[in-house]
């Protein structure tokens, strides 16, 4: 899972206030939607003012940004938009965990073995892991018997296989599949 967190308040008196409500969050990087010369440029696609909302805030928007999803074939569909009038007296706890399932729901890919090169004696090839779920890479030499080279467990890095049995079975293919 990525996201991207973006403050809204230029005005330095609330600074202390944001940083303590994102770490409480669980937020470690936030940008500012603001410049010297612009305000609320992002905030302003998704929740523009309105006369019965002139500043909303805060502005939360979820966005597929996975393509190929099983779950979620749209990429770059907006999945949820909460907009609000701002105050601190909003408790967005619930909030909060139904966007963090919604953003957990996405699932990726079937993954794909790309990168396949040899480098010595080993034969390695890079696949993307898969948060949440575990894949089992397996080799052949005839298409019918297959035996299990290791197993990928849910993390969202690409994962490097190194097959150093392929100068024993320069023949060998290879697939990814859910046990």
């Amino acid at each position: 899972m990525a996201y991207a967190v973006a403050n809204l308040e230029r005005s330095s008196t609330w600074q202390t206030e944001t940083d303590t409500y994102l770490r409480a969050n669980g937020v470690n990087l936030c940008v500012n939607d603001y410049t010297t010369t612009n305000v609320n440029v992002v905030r302003n696609l998704f929740a523009p003012p309105t006369v019965s909302n002139p500043n909303p805030r805060p502005v939360f928007v979820i966005i597929n940004c996975v393509s190929n999803s099983t779950s979620h074939p749209q990429q770059w569909q907006v999945l949820a938009k909460d907009i609000n009038t701002g105050g601190s007296s909003i408790d967005l706890s619930a909030r909060l965990a139904a966007w963090r399932n919604l953003i957990d729901s996405v699932q990726a890919p079937p993954p794909r073995i790309t990168g396949a090169k040899r480098v010595g004696d080993s034969f390695e090839f890079v696949v993307p892991g898969q948060r949440g779920r575990t894949n089992r890479v397996e080799g052949s030499t005839d298409l019918v018997q297959w035996t299990t080279i290791t197993n990928l467990f849910g993390t969202n890095a690409l994962i490097t296989i190194r097959d150093t049995n392929a100068s024993v079975n320069p023949s060998r293919s290879y697939r990814v599949v859910r046990p």
